[in-house]
């Protein structure tokens, strides 16, 4: 097996074509189309299915392309800390979140870049279940997750609390209330994120448990499109703290205690458990760690 053999699998899946791979590559089609056969050769077993256009892959395909996608990621990985071995003036640091743990970010993101200007950071926003798989494919450095993956080849630790609160509009009835409870929200109308997460489930579960339904009248695609709709009446929200502090500040929402409701939200970078950090990833760890403490929630676990 050649490193050159894998790119040119690689890009062949990715491209869903060999004259494109060629292309993608600088290299002429037969000499993707060889590398490929050699690689099939070496692995005993087809790995596209040519009797399909695009080359859909084969289940021994699937297998080979996470691992080949593993070893080119770490090639340049290996790379870019070579650069970074005596110092931390250049280098990368590439993180995945999604759209609310990408604004817990900010505030780290302002600190590390004022601490190391010349280190570049990427942030990819993807879906919370496909971080740990990014992480496992040497596709980003770290990861910002709201919930522990349970996964025994990566690494969590906590830095920064959080917790879900009940939002309305200012006008509404609920604002000028010290507190609510489960059973009187059983009359409203819900407006809720349509991509799934633990925190939803530990709300739908907590209605449930209490004989309460949850009227979930409609589902918006981002946090942001959330909020506006609470504050034009259309419904309530229950939403992650940090995400609405801005509009509980200048009075555009409110946010009403729950009284049967305390979900913690433990905001945790993850990391490979087994594979050295680059300098620059492990400086950003440690400032976020170290604004954690500051802000009382540099706690682990």
């Amino acid at each position: 097996m050649e490193i050159s053999q894998l790119e040119a699998f690689v890009a062949v899946v990715e491209e869903a074509s060999f004259s494109r791979a060629a292309a993608k590559l600088h290299r002429t089609q037969p000499a993707v189309s060889q590398a490929v056969k050699r690689l099939e050769e070496w692995a005993k077993e087809p790995l596209l299915d040519r009797s399909a256009k695009s080359g859909v892959l084969t289940e021994a395909g699937h297998i080979l392309y996470d691992h080949a996608k593993k070893v080119l990621n770490l090639r340049v990985e290996a790379r870019f800390a070579m650069e970074e071995l005596h110092a931390l003036d250049r280098g990368r640091v590439t993180i995945g979140a999604n759209e609310t743990t990408a604004l817990y970010l900010l505030p780290v993101l302002k600190k590390f870049r004022e601490r190391y200007p010349r280190i570049k950071v990427a942030v990819k926003r993807s879906l919370s279940r496909e971080i740990p798989i990014a992480l496992l494919r040497y596709e980003i450095d770290l990861g910002v997750l709201s919930y522990d993956p349970q996964n025994a080849d990566l690494e969590s630790t906590v830095v920064s609390l959080d917790e879900l609160c009940l939002i309305v509009p200012p006008a509404h009835p609920l604002a000028r209330s010290r507190e609510a409870s489960i059973h009187a929200l059983g009359k409203e109308n819900f407006i809720a994120h349509n991509v799934a997460s633990p925190y939803r489930q530990r709300v739908i579960e907590l209605f449930a448990r209490l004989r309460t339904p949850l009227n979930i009248a409609l589902e918006l695609p981002t946090v942001e499109t959330i909020k506006r709709s609470v504050r034009l009446g259309m419904g309530l929200a229950f939403a992650p703290r940090m995400c609405v502090e801005d509009e509980l500040a200048r009075g555009e929402l409110v946010s009403v205690p729950v009284k049967e409701m305390r979900i913690q939200r433990k905001l945790r970078l993850i990391y490979r458990r087994h594979a050295a950090l680059s300098a620059a990833a492990q400086a950003f760890l440690l400032t976020a760690r170290e604004m954690g403490i500051v802000q009382g929630s540099g706690i682990r676990g």
